[in-house]
């Protein structure tokens, strides 16, 4: 083995060392990459989203149950919404009738309207809530609860977390 003792003479045997390494690393590491097989797209038949849309927006239901349910006329309008008791961890569904008020423990819910996107939309639910604090009657939301976006829309109390299911409106 040859003692280096020259500085230029080190730096020169680093140098070759990183391009050696530099140039087989990719080698040493190298991986099998599967081919996937080619799909023919004239074989393949189309999809019907609106099949899916209104499977999804009525969940599961036949087709004859779809017409029944988008023909049903409902004698009060309501809304169901869910309530988390975040102490027991109780979870209660309820539905209330638009335009009244509903008392659940400490709170009035009054739910003034709801909305439903048409079938061939994107499926949204929203409901438009004032929700009080029963003994001192403050105000502690107000606003459309959607769906979809619970945490755009949420009721903060320490103990009920409130969100909406669905809405049934003529």
């Amino acid at each position: 083995m040859q003692i280096i003792k020259d500085g230029a003479q080190k730096i020169r045997v680093i140098f070759h060392l990183l391009t050696l390494t530099l140039i087989y690393s990719p080698f040493l590491f190298a991986q099998n990459i599967d081919i996937a097989p080619l799909i023919n797209l004239d074989d393949l038949e189309p999809s019907y989203d609106e099949d899916n849309i209104i499977n999804e927006y009525y969940n599961g239901q036949k087709e004859n149950d779809f017409t029944a349910r988008k023909t049903q006329i409902y004698e009060e309008p309501f809304a169901t919404i869910s309530l988390l008791n975040k102490i027991t961890a109780e979870v209660k569904t309820i539905d209330i009738i638009l335009k009244k008020i509903y008392h659940f423990d400490e709170l009035k819910i009054y739910a003034i309207d709801c909305y439903n996107s048409k079938v061939f939309e994107k499926k949204e639910t929203a409901v438009y809530l004032n929700i009080y604090i029963d003994e001192t009657a403050e105000k502690i939301f107000n606003g459309w609860m959607i769906k979809s976006l619970p945490s755009v829309s949420s009721m903060e109390h320490p103990i009920y977390d409130i969100w909406v299911d669905q809405c049934y409106k003529s």
